[in-house]
């Protein structure tokens, strides 16, 4: 079942803390869990970098419709498509379900908060990861004038 509703979050803060419960409430969800299934299936070293290159390319980036839209990791892998916040949560969600740490980073999230990308937990340190960047990797987000997204 998919529950709409619209939630006011009083500050930029209290919004990225909303949104990081999210993906480790999602980790339980049967979608993730089946996907997740897969990935298990790799050695542990392996499955951040196939989560990144899953998240980057079977789920198209598209923005929002004029205001944000907040949907749990099931409704992302179902529909195909999801705008940063969604890629990242279920990026994260992956992970912990395939018994990798990972957690969202919002970018200046007391400022504007204009995106939020991942961390992974890889070799006895966080890493950032960006799900919507197509030419990124563990550890390697290329400047915005040189980044590829899968947008429509």
């Amino acid at each position: 079942m998919i529950r709409v509703g619209v939630v006011h979050f009083p500050s930029n803060l209290e919004k990225a803390r909303f949104m990081a419960a999210g993906s480790v409430a999602d980790l339980r969800l049967p979608e993730v869990q089946r996907w997740a299934a897969v990935f298990r299936k790799l050695p542990l070293v392996e499955r951040p970098a196939a989560i990144l290159k899953f998240c980057q390319y079977a789920i198209d980036y598209v923005r929002d419709p004029r205001r944000e839209v907040l949907e749990d990791s099931a409704v992302t892998l179902m529909r195909g498509y999801g705008d940063c916040d969604a890629k990242a949560r279920v990026f994260v969600a992956l992970c912990r379900a395939s018994g990798v740490p990972a957690r969202e980073h919002c970018v200046r999230p007391a400022q504007d908060f204009p995106h939020i990308l991942a961390e992974v937990w890889v070799n006895g340190r966080w890493r950032r990861v960006d799900p919507t960047i197509l030419n990124s990797s563990i550890d390697r987000i290329p400047p915005s004038s040189t980044a590829i997204t899968n947008y429509w």
